[in-house]
């Protein structure tokens, strides 16, 4: 009797703790809201090929120029540890020709141009600090569509460019730095990895399009941000 009495205490502690532990990490759900500015930094070029012209070895492409980029992301976190986010990025990066473009492809780009690159992503999110500390360090991780537009790569009577939206992956690692309950300033590193796989149409003479090599790209994007914490 007496041990049936203990084990009827024992586990009606335990069903109080495990309790006690949902209804905390139902009031620590949260969305948490953050429009930020950044850097955009690509690697690499983000289209390149091999040319022999006039028996001479040579890679000729476009780069993307370092820009400001701005953006949001909106994360809804079920507990203490985990999170989703979705967010979106707007880099401002003109795009520059190197090693001869244009005589090696005609119509395509000769000077520096107006362009952008678009960043949009879903990413789980994991606290490595918890949210009882005055700081945070948050690890995100998903999946990402990446494209690449503006006048510089605009149909003309030279030709086009296609092949400019890609799928990739972002990870992301970022700080907090708590100004009030409900506010704070985000530090992030951010990196989307994909696949570019541009091609060039001639318009004149479809012999003549040009597929550029598929070349992995790894842009990142350093930001600070605002964040609003919305309690559920």
């Amino acid at each position: 009797m007496k041990t049936s009495r203990s084990l009827l205490l024992a586990t009606a502690a335990v069903v109080g703790l495990l309790g006690a532990r949902a209804a905390d990490a139902q009031a620590n759900r949260r969305i948490v809201v953050t429009p930020y500015a950044g850097v955009f930094v690509p690697n690499t070029k983000v289209a390149q090929f091999r040319s022999e012209a006039g028996g001479t070895d040579h890679v000729v492409g476009i780069r993307q120029q370092s820009a400001l980029a701005l953006g949001a992301n909106a994360s809804y976190w079920f507990n203490n540890v985990t999170g989703m986010e979705v967010g979106g990025a707007w880099a401002f990066s003109d795009a520059r020709p190197s090693g001869g473009l244009w005589n090696e492809v005609p119509g395509s780009l000769a000077t520096t141009e107006s362009a952008r690159v678009l960043f949009a992503s879903a990413k789980l999110m994991l606290n490595l600090v918890p949210f009882s500390e005055r700081t945070a360090l948050r690890f995100g991780v998903g999946p990402a569509i990446i494209s690449h537009g503006g006048s510089a790569y605009q149909a003309d009577e030279g030709g086009t460019f296609k092949g400019l939206t890609d799928f990739g992956g972002a990870v992301s690692l970022c700080s907090k730095i708590p100004l009030t309950d409900f506010l704070g300033l985000r530090l992030r590193a951010e990196s989307f990895i994909y696949s570019s796989k541009f091609r060039f149409e001639n318009a004149t003479s479809p012999a003549n399009d040009v597929e550029f090599a598929a070349k992995i790209q790894n842009d990142f994007i350093f930001s600070a941000g605002l964040q609003m914490v919305f309690w559920r």
